[in-house]
């Protein structure tokens, strides 16, 4: 679902990653490949609280995440993990916030609303993300 979101924006995280903990565009792609779903698991099961996210308050996700396995695909542990979450938290969390209702529409694609129509909304609203 991230992923879908974030469309041909993925590609500016990328480049976020590897500017800022400098990586190649392979590691960073691959790490962005792991977390989206995994924090997704996160929010499905309710460990992550959207809000939270939306306040750039990151230890729900730092602390429900396997730090080691998506540290590795940046080659280093959970210090390169956690400056990789840090890389793309702001970004997301920031134009997430520009979504009428960034906690319902994400919390109702989660929760099996209306798929599609919420993913248009989503990617509407997510036009100008990091543009």
């Amino acid at each position: 679902m991230l992923d879908q979101l974030l469309g041909d924006h993925k590609n500016q995280l990328i480049e976020a990653i590897t500017s800022k903990i400098g990586v190649n565009g392979d590691q960073a792609g691959g790490f962005l490949s792991k977390i989206f779903p995994m924090i997704e698991g996160l929010l499905g099961d309710g460990k992550l609280d959207i809000a939270d996210l939306m306040k750039g308050d990151l230890s729900s996700i730092k602390n429900g995440l396997d730090l080691d396995m998506l540290g590795g695909l940046l080659g280093g542990g959970k210090d390169k993990a956690e400056q990789g979450i840090d890389a793309i938290a702001g970004p997301i969390s920031e134009n997430l916030g520009k979504l009428d209702d960034p906690v319902g529409l994400l919390g109702g694609l989660l929760g099996g609303g209306d798929s599609n129509d919420l993913m248009a909304k989503a990617k509407k609203g997510l036009g100008g993300l990091l543009g």
